[in-house]
């Protein structure tokens, strides 16, 4: 399999569109598309985010070897993710508040 036949396996793992996958990657779609045809090489930047964004073992992107996703706990950042997508904008800022008062409880622990 292919890298770019992997990324249309990432892709319809989540049972997202083109336009759903890019937004949380924060590309657009004809920046993206090219990709998933092998018209266009993707850079390492690219592979990364992917990666990082989707919860993607690296190895298994580039590669074909291992596991598509690299560890459970990742998911819950999916999982999260998916929510705060889904949110208002007003939630997403309470959201985020909460997160900040929460980062700084723990540094004071």
């Amino acid at each position: 399999m292919t890298v770019n036949k992997r990324l249309v396996a990432i892709r319809g793992h989540f049972g997202m569109s083109q336009r759903e996958f890019c937004k949380r990657l924060g590309v657009t779609q004809s920046t993206y598309a090219p990709f998933e045809t092998g018209r266009r090489e993707m850079r390492d930047a690219y592979i990364t985010l992917i990666c990082r964004v989707y919860g993607v073992d690296e190895t298994w992107f580039r590669t074909g070897e291992g596991e598509m996703f690299a560890e459970k706990a990742d998911m819950s950042l999916d999982e999260l993710l998916s929510i705060y997508d889904t949110l208002s904008p007003s939630l997403k800022r309470f959201l985020l508040r909460q997160a900040k008062g929460l980062q700084e409880l723990q540094d004071e622990i």
